[in-house]
Protein backbone atom coordinates (compact mmCIF):
# COMPACT_ATOMS: atom_id res chain seq x y z
CA UNK A 1 0.00 0.00 0.00
CA UNK A 2 0.93 3.53 -0.78
CA UNK A 3 3.02 3.17 -3.63
CA UNK A 4 1.88 2.99 -7.41
CA UNK A 5 0.93 0.18 -10.38
CA UNK A 6 2.22 1.42 -13.72
CA UNK A 7 1.34 -0.09 -16.83
CA UNK A 8 2.31 1.03 -20.00
CA UNK A 9 0.47 0.09 -23.07
CA UNK A 10 2.20 -0.51 -26.45
CA UNK A 11 2.06 1.68 -29.48
CA UNK A 12 2.30 2.12 -33.12
CA UNK A 13 -0.32 -1.33 -33.59
CA UNK A 14 -1.52 -1.76 -37.06
CA UNK A 15 -5.31 -0.75 -37.58
CA UNK A 16 -5.65 -1.69 -33.46
CA UNK A 17 -7.97 -0.70 -31.33
CA UNK A 18 -8.61 -1.18 -27.46
CA UNK A 19 -12.08 -1.61 -26.07
CA UNK A 20 -11.56 -0.24 -22.20
CA UNK A 21 -15.48 -1.20 -21.05
CA UNK A 22 -14.52 -5.19 -21.53
CA UNK A 23 -10.98 -4.58 -19.80
CA UNK A 24 -10.22 -4.88 -16.54
CA UNK A 25 -7.22 -5.01 -14.05
CA UNK A 26 -6.84 -7.96 -12.00
CA UNK A 27 -4.43 -8.43 -8.74
CA UNK A 28 -4.05 -10.39 -5.89
CA UNK A 29 -4.55 -8.89 -2.46
CA UNK A 30 -2.25 -10.33 0.40
CA UNK A 31 -1.77 -9.53 4.07
CA UNK A 32 0.93 -10.50 5.88
CA UNK A 33 -0.53 -8.64 9.71
CA UNK A 34 -2.14 -10.70 12.77
CA UNK A 35 -5.13 -10.04 12.63
CA UNK A 36 -7.85 -10.20 9.67
CA UNK A 37 -8.31 -7.00 7.35
CA UNK A 38 -11.43 -5.81 5.84
CA UNK A 39 -11.58 -3.51 2.94
CA UNK A 40 -14.40 -0.63 2.80
CA UNK A 41 -17.79 -1.08 1.38
CA UNK A 42 -16.60 -0.49 -2.14
CA UNK A 43 -13.92 -2.87 -2.10
CA UNK A 44 -10.35 -2.85 -3.50
CA UNK A 45 -11.09 0.31 -6.15
CA UNK A 46 -11.46 2.42 -2.63
CA UNK A 47 -7.54 1.70 -2.16
CA UNK A 48 -6.83 3.68 -5.11
CA UNK A 49 -5.89 7.07 -4.21
CA UNK A 50 -4.83 8.33 -7.36
CA UNK A 51 -5.33 7.51 -11.17
CA UNK A 52 -3.03 9.60 -13.65
CA UNK A 53 -3.23 8.65 -17.56
CA UNK A 54 -0.24 10.06 -19.50
CA UNK A 55 -0.20 9.77 -23.04
CA UNK A 56 3.46 11.03 -24.30
CA UNK A 57 4.00 13.67 -22.67
CA UNK A 58 0.58 15.02 -22.31
CA UNK A 59 -1.21 14.57 -18.79
CA UNK A 60 -4.90 13.23 -19.93
CA UNK A 61 -6.39 12.48 -16.79
CA UNK A 62 -5.35 12.91 -13.10
CA UNK A 63 -7.73 12.84 -10.22
CA UNK A 64 -6.33 12.78 -6.83
CA UNK A 65 -8.76 11.38 -3.90
CA UNK A 66 -10.66 9.26 -6.88
CA UNK A 67 -11.71 6.83 -4.33
CA UNK A 68 -13.78 9.28 -2.51
CA UNK A 69 -15.30 10.03 -6.00
CA UNK A 70 -15.94 6.58 -6.54
CA UNK A 71 -17.18 5.70 -3.33
CA UNK A 72 -19.91 8.50 -3.80
CA UNK A 73 -20.61 7.05 -7.27
CA UNK A 74 -21.11 3.47 -6.07
CA UNK A 75 -23.42 4.92 -3.43
CA UNK A 76 -25.30 7.04 -6.20
CA UNK A 77 -25.71 4.18 -9.19
CA UNK A 78 -25.05 0.41 -7.50
CA UNK A 79 -28.06 -0.95 -5.45
CA UNK A 80 -26.99 -3.02 -2.37
CA UNK A 81 -27.78 -6.32 -4.13
CA UNK A 82 -25.18 -5.79 -6.42
CA UNK A 83 -22.57 -4.69 -3.75
CA UNK A 84 -23.55 -7.89 -1.75
CA UNK A 85 -23.04 -10.44 -5.02
CA UNK A 86 -21.23 -8.97 -7.77
CA UNK A 87 -19.25 -6.59 -6.60
CA UNK A 88 -18.15 -8.86 -3.57
CA UNK A 89 -17.12 -11.17 -5.91
CA UNK A 90 -15.19 -8.83 -8.69
CA UNK A 91 -13.62 -6.66 -5.93
CA UNK A 92 -14.60 -7.39 -2.59
CA UNK A 93 -17.30 -4.98 -2.05
CA UNK A 94 -19.98 -5.07 0.84
CA UNK A 95 -23.48 -3.37 1.07
CA UNK A 96 -22.67 -2.55 4.73
CA UNK A 97 -19.95 -0.15 6.18
CA UNK A 98 -17.16 -2.76 5.53
CA UNK A 99 -16.77 -5.55 2.26
CA UNK A 100 -15.05 -8.19 2.06
CA UNK A 101 -12.73 -10.11 4.98
CA UNK A 102 -8.95 -10.93 3.90
CA UNK A 103 -7.83 -13.29 6.85
CA UNK A 104 -4.64 -13.02 8.41
CA UNK A 105 -4.31 -17.39 8.80
CA UNK A 106 -5.39 -19.67 5.50
CA UNK A 107 -6.90 -17.92 2.72
CA UNK A 108 -4.57 -14.74 3.56
CA UNK A 109 -5.45 -13.67 -0.12
CA UNK A 110 -7.72 -12.28 -2.22
CA UNK A 111 -7.76 -12.08 -6.03
CA UNK A 112 -9.42 -8.86 -7.37
CA UNK A 113 -10.97 -7.48 -10.65
CA UNK A 114 -12.40 -4.34 -11.92
CA UNK A 115 -12.88 -2.07 -14.88
CA UNK A 116 -10.81 1.42 -14.56
CA UNK A 117 -14.32 3.12 -14.10
CA UNK A 118 -14.34 6.91 -13.62
CA UNK A 119 -11.46 7.64 -16.05
CA UNK A 120 -11.85 9.08 -20.19
CA UNK A 121 -11.40 5.52 -21.18
CA UNK A 122 -14.56 4.78 -20.16
CA UNK A 123 -15.84 6.34 -23.22
CA UNK A 124 -18.28 4.51 -25.64
CA UNK A 125 -15.89 4.86 -28.16
CA UNK A 126 -12.75 2.20 -29.15
CA UNK A 127 -9.12 3.83 -28.23
CA UNK A 128 -6.92 3.72 -31.08
CA UNK A 129 -3.17 2.13 -30.42
CA UNK A 130 -1.79 3.07 -33.70
CA UNK A 131 -0.37 6.22 -32.29
CA UNK A 132 3.12 6.97 -31.83
CA UNK A 133 2.88 7.63 -28.40
CA UNK A 134 2.06 5.14 -25.71
CA UNK A 135 -0.64 5.05 -23.37
CA UNK A 136 0.39 5.17 -19.57
CA UNK A 137 -1.86 3.89 -16.73
CA UNK A 138 -0.42 5.61 -13.16
CA UNK A 139 -2.26 3.72 -10.14
CA UNK A 140 -1.27 5.18 -7.13
CA UNK A 141 -2.43 3.58 -3.76
CA UNK A 142 -3.56 5.00 -0.78
CA UNK A 143 -2.14 3.99 2.63
CA UNK A 144 -4.23 1.06 4.71
CA UNK A 145 -5.02 3.35 7.42
CA UNK A 146 -7.27 5.46 5.00
CA UNK A 147 -8.22 2.67 2.99
CA UNK A 148 -8.73 -0.49 4.82
CA UNK A 149 -10.29 -1.71 8.00
CA UNK A 150 -8.10 -2.90 10.22
CA UNK A 151 -4.65 -2.37 12.05
CA UNK A 152 -2.17 -3.62 9.15
CA UNK A 153 0.61 -1.41 8.20
CA UNK A 154 1.18 -0.39 4.68
CA UNK A 155 4.33 -2.77 4.44
CA UNK A 156 2.01 -5.58 5.72
CA UNK A 157 -0.87 -5.10 2.55
CA UNK A 158 0.96 -6.40 -0.51
CA UNK A 159 -0.32 -6.46 -4.45
CA UNK A 160 0.93 -9.19 -6.36
CA UNK A 161 0.48 -10.95 -9.98
CA UNK A 162 -1.26 -7.40 -11.62
CA UNK A 163 -2.48 -7.68 -14.91
CA UNK A 164 -4.34 -5.56 -17.56
CA UNK A 165 -6.17 -7.84 -19.10
CA UNK A 166 -7.41 -5.91 -22.47
CA UNK A 167 -9.68 -6.69 -24.97
CA UNK A 168 -8.36 -5.58 -28.48
CA UNK A 169 -10.18 -5.30 -32.15
CA UNK A 170 -8.02 -5.16 -34.99
CA UNK A 171 -9.39 -3.82 -38.56
CA UNK A 172 -8.49 -5.30 -41.49
CA UNK A 173 -6.84 -2.91 -44.01
CA UNK A 174 -9.38 -2.63 -46.54
CA UNK A 175 -11.85 -1.71 -43.42
CA UNK A 176 -8.79 0.72 -41.12
CA UNK A 177 -8.37 2.66 -44.83
CA UNK A 178 -12.49 2.84 -45.53
CA UNK A 179 -12.94 4.56 -41.73
CA UNK A 180 -9.78 6.39 -41.65
CA UNK A 181 -10.92 7.82 -45.44
CA UNK A 182 -14.34 8.70 -43.22
CA UNK A 183 -12.50 10.49 -40.37
CA UNK A 184 -11.23 13.67 -41.99
CA UNK A 185 -7.87 13.06 -41.30
CA UNK A 186 -8.28 12.57 -37.34
CA UNK A 187 -9.94 10.36 -34.77
CA UNK A 188 -11.72 12.82 -32.00
CA UNK A 189 -12.98 11.47 -28.99
CA UNK A 190 -14.96 13.01 -26.81
CA UNK A 191 -14.10 11.76 -23.02
CA UNK A 192 -16.01 12.48 -19.89
CA UNK A 193 -13.14 13.80 -17.25
CA UNK A 194 -12.69 14.58 -13.67
CA UNK A 195 -10.72 17.63 -11.74
CA UNK A 196 -10.30 17.30 -7.89
CA UNK A 197 -10.11 20.57 -5.33
CA UNK A 198 -9.81 19.91 -1.46
CA UNK A 199 -10.85 22.89 0.68
CA UNK A 200 -10.76 22.06 4.84
CA UNK A 201 -13.63 22.89 7.28
CA UNK A 202 -12.73 23.37 10.93
CA UNK A 203 -14.47 22.32 14.12
CA UNK A 204 -15.15 26.12 14.65
CA UNK A 205 -16.62 27.13 11.27
CA UNK A 206 -20.47 27.31 10.36
CA UNK A 207 -19.72 28.51 6.43
CA UNK A 208 -17.07 27.57 3.89
CA UNK A 209 -15.94 29.76 0.73
CA UNK A 210 -13.88 27.70 -1.70
CA UNK A 211 -12.78 29.09 -5.15
CA UNK A 212 -12.28 25.70 -6.80
CA UNK A 213 -9.57 26.38 -9.75
CA UNK A 214 -11.66 25.26 -12.12
CA UNK A 215 -10.80 25.30 -15.95
CA UNK A 216 -12.75 23.85 -18.66
CA UNK A 217 -15.00 24.48 -21.99
CA UNK A 218 -17.49 22.51 -20.48
CA UNK A 219 -18.20 21.57 -16.67
CA UNK A 220 -21.11 19.12 -16.75
CA UNK A 221 -21.77 19.20 -12.83
CA UNK A 222 -20.25 19.76 -9.65
CA UNK A 223 -20.09 16.53 -6.64
CA UNK A 224 -18.93 17.16 -3.27
CA UNK A 225 -18.19 15.17 -0.19
CA UNK A 226 -17.68 16.28 3.64
CA UNK A 227 -15.41 13.44 5.08
CA UNK A 228 -13.09 13.50 8.27
CA UNK A 229 -9.81 15.00 8.67
CA UNK A 230 -8.42 12.25 10.13
CA UNK A 231 -8.17 8.40 9.77
CA UNK A 232 -8.71 5.89 12.30
CA UNK A 233 -7.28 2.38 11.05
CA UNK A 234 -10.32 0.23 12.78
CA UNK A 235 -13.33 2.82 11.00
CA UNK A 236 -14.09 3.31 7.43
CA UNK A 237 -12.78 6.11 6.33
CA UNK A 238 -13.13 6.73 2.31
CA UNK A 239 -16.34 5.75 2.36
CA UNK A 240 -17.78 7.20 5.49
CA UNK A 241 -19.15 10.87 4.47
CA UNK A 242 -20.86 13.48 6.75
CA UNK A 243 -23.98 15.46 6.46
CA UNK A 244 -23.21 17.72 8.79
CA UNK A 245 -25.63 20.76 10.17
CA UNK A 246 -25.75 21.54 6.02
CA UNK A 247 -28.65 24.72 5.73
CA UNK A 248 -27.85 26.10 2.23
CA UNK A 249 -24.77 25.65 -0.98
CA UNK A 250 -24.91 26.99 -4.19
CA UNK A 251 -21.72 27.88 -6.86
CA UNK A 252 -20.79 30.95 -8.43
CA UNK A 253 -19.01 31.17 -11.77
CA UNK A 254 -18.12 34.52 -13.16
CA UNK A 255 -20.53 36.14 -10.38
CA UNK A 256 -23.17 34.10 -11.96
CA UNK A 257 -25.06 32.07 -9.12
CA UNK A 258 -25.60 28.10 -9.66
CA UNK A 259 -28.47 27.26 -9.27
CA UNK A 260 -30.46 30.77 -9.23
CA UNK A 261 -32.05 29.52 -5.89
CA UNK A 262 -30.33 28.20 -3.21
CA UNK A 263 -30.31 24.19 -2.68
CA UNK A 264 -31.50 24.06 0.71
CA UNK A 265 -30.69 21.55 3.68
CA UNK A 266 -32.70 21.02 7.10
CA UNK A 267 -29.53 22.01 9.11
CA UNK A 268 -30.76 19.73 11.57
CA UNK A 269 -29.11 17.74 14.31
CA UNK A 270 -31.75 14.51 14.42
CA UNK A 271 -31.51 12.13 11.53
CA UNK A 272 -35.37 11.15 11.45
CA UNK A 273 -37.10 14.75 10.01
CA UNK A 274 -35.69 13.97 6.40
CA UNK A 275 -32.72 15.78 5.95
CA UNK A 276 -30.99 15.20 2.64
CA UNK A 277 -34.13 15.34 0.78
CA UNK A 278 -33.59 18.53 -1.31
CA UNK A 279 -29.76 17.76 -1.98
CA UNK A 280 -30.84 14.21 -2.95
CA UNK A 281 -33.51 15.40 -5.61
CA UNK A 282 -30.69 17.24 -7.33
CA UNK A 283 -28.35 14.68 -7.55
CA UNK A 284 -30.79 12.61 -8.99
CA UNK A 285 -31.50 15.10 -11.90
CA UNK A 286 -27.81 15.18 -12.57
CA UNK A 287 -28.14 11.21 -13.16
CA UNK A 288 -31.25 12.22 -14.97
CA UNK A 289 -33.15 9.53 -12.58
CA UNK A 290 -35.30 11.61 -10.98
CA UNK A 291 -38.37 10.02 -12.54
CA UNK A 292 -36.71 6.95 -13.00
CA UNK A 293 -38.65 5.32 -10.00
CA UNK A 294 -36.72 1.84 -11.11
CA UNK A 295 -32.78 3.37 -10.35
CA UNK A 296 -30.55 1.57 -8.29
CA UNK A 297 -28.60 3.63 -5.48
CA UNK A 298 -27.07 2.27 -1.87
CA UNK A 299 -27.40 6.09 0.08
CA UNK A 300 -29.68 4.42 2.88
CA UNK A 301 -26.96 1.63 3.06
CA UNK A 302 -24.66 2.03 6.38
CA UNK A 303 -26.37 4.98 8.73
CA UNK A 304 -27.61 6.42 5.30
CA UNK A 305 -28.18 10.02 3.63
CA UNK A 306 -29.00 11.89 7.40
CA UNK A 307 -26.25 10.71 9.32
CA UNK A 308 -24.71 13.88 10.89
CA UNK A 309 -21.19 12.94 11.28
CA UNK A 310 -20.56 9.58 12.46
CA UNK A 311 -17.39 7.98 13.42
CA UNK A 312 -17.40 5.05 10.76
CA UNK A 313 -17.16 2.55 13.32
CA UNK A 314 -20.35 0.52 12.54
CA UNK A 315 -22.98 0.17 10.44
CA UNK A 316 -25.26 3.11 11.69
CA UNK A 317 -21.84 5.62 11.75
CA UNK A 318 -21.12 5.12 8.32
CA UNK A 319 -22.76 8.09 5.91
CA UNK A 320 -23.55 8.33 2.73
CA UNK A 321 -24.38 12.03 2.43
CA UNK A 322 -22.95 13.65 -0.69
CA UNK A 323 -23.91 16.76 -3.18
CA UNK A 324 -24.14 16.42 -7.13
CA UNK A 325 -25.22 19.35 -8.75
CA UNK A 326 -26.31 19.23 -12.45
CA UNK A 327 -25.01 22.03 -14.57
CA UNK A 328 -25.68 20.89 -18.19
CA UNK A 329 -27.86 22.92 -19.75
CA UNK A 330 -30.23 20.81 -21.84
CA UNK A 331 -31.58 17.68 -20.74
CA UNK A 332 -32.19 15.45 -24.10
CA UNK A 333 -34.63 12.39 -24.24
CA UNK A 334 -33.72 8.94 -22.80
CA UNK A 335 -32.76 9.39 -19.36
CA UNK A 336 -30.94 7.21 -17.74
CA UNK A 337 -29.75 5.62 -20.72
CA UNK A 338 -29.29 8.99 -22.99
CA UNK A 339 -25.82 9.77 -23.75
CA UNK A 340 -26.41 13.72 -23.22
CA UNK A 341 -25.12 16.80 -25.00
CA UNK A 342 -21.86 18.45 -24.31
CA UNK A 343 -23.86 21.81 -22.92
CA UNK A 344 -21.73 22.47 -19.75
CA UNK A 345 -20.43 25.91 -18.79
CA UNK A 346 -17.79 27.57 -19.68
CA UNK A 347 -15.41 28.29 -17.37
CA UNK A 348 -12.45 29.22 -18.88
CA UNK A 349 -11.19 32.00 -17.26
CA UNK A 350 -13.81 32.25 -15.13
CA UNK A 351 -14.15 32.28 -10.72
CA UNK A 352 -15.99 29.64 -9.91
CA UNK A 353 -16.72 29.41 -6.24
CA UNK A 354 -18.29 27.23 -3.82
CA UNK A 355 -20.70 28.63 -0.52
CA UNK A 356 -21.68 26.12 2.08
CA UNK A 357 -23.25 27.40 5.18
CA UNK A 358 -24.15 25.81 8.26
CA UNK A 359 -26.68 25.99 11.30
CA UNK A 360 -23.39 24.87 13.53
CA UNK A 361 -20.01 24.39 13.43
CA UNK A 362 -19.33 20.41 13.08
CA UNK A 363 -17.56 18.47 16.10
CA UNK A 364 -14.69 17.31 13.94
CA UNK A 365 -12.43 18.67 11.59
CA UNK A 366 -13.36 17.75 7.98
CA UNK A 367 -12.02 18.12 4.24
CA UNK A 368 -14.41 19.19 1.54
CA UNK A 369 -13.15 17.31 -1.70
CA UNK A 370 -14.85 18.82 -4.81
CA UNK A 371 -15.06 16.96 -8.40
CA UNK A 372 -15.67 18.87 -11.39
CA UNK A 373 -16.79 16.20 -14.38
CA UNK A 374 -16.50 17.99 -18.12
CA UNK A 375 -15.78 16.83 -20.86
CA UNK A 376 -12.61 17.01 -22.72
CA UNK A 377 -11.87 16.12 -26.34
CA UNK A 378 -8.81 14.00 -27.98
CA UNK A 379 -7.65 14.01 -31.28
CA UNK A 380 -5.08 11.81 -32.87
CA UNK A 381 -3.64 12.86 -36.43
CA UNK A 382 -3.68 9.97 -38.80
CA UNK A 383 -0.47 11.89 -40.78
CA UNK A 384 1.54 12.37 -37.74
CA UNK A 385 -0.47 10.11 -35.36
CA UNK A 386 -0.06 12.56 -32.51
CA UNK A 387 -2.24 12.71 -29.77
CA UNK A 388 -3.76 16.49 -28.84
CA UNK A 389 -6.03 17.09 -25.90
CA UNK A 390 -8.52 19.94 -25.27
CA UNK A 391 -10.20 20.58 -22.02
Amino acid sequence: MNSQIIFDLPANLNNTFCDFQSSYIKATVNNGDGADIKFSGGGFPSCIKQIVLELGGQTLFSCDNWNTLYEMMLSLDTSASFRNNAGQRLFGAGGDFDGATIAHTTNNSRQVVFPLVLTPLMCNRYFPLIGRDRLRIRIILDTSARSLLGAATDAEVTITDVALVTYNLELGSDVMSMVAANSGGAFKIAMPSYQHHQASLSSSATSLVATLGFSMSSLNRILIAQTRQTAVAANNHIGNRSRLRLNRFFVTIGGVKYPMRDVQDLGVAATTTGAGAEPFAEALISQRALCAWSHDSSIAVDGGFAVLEGAGNNSGATGSFLIDLDLESQRVAGGESSVGLVAGVNCIGQVVQLTMEYSASATNDHVVDVFGEHTILCSLDLNTLTWSIAV
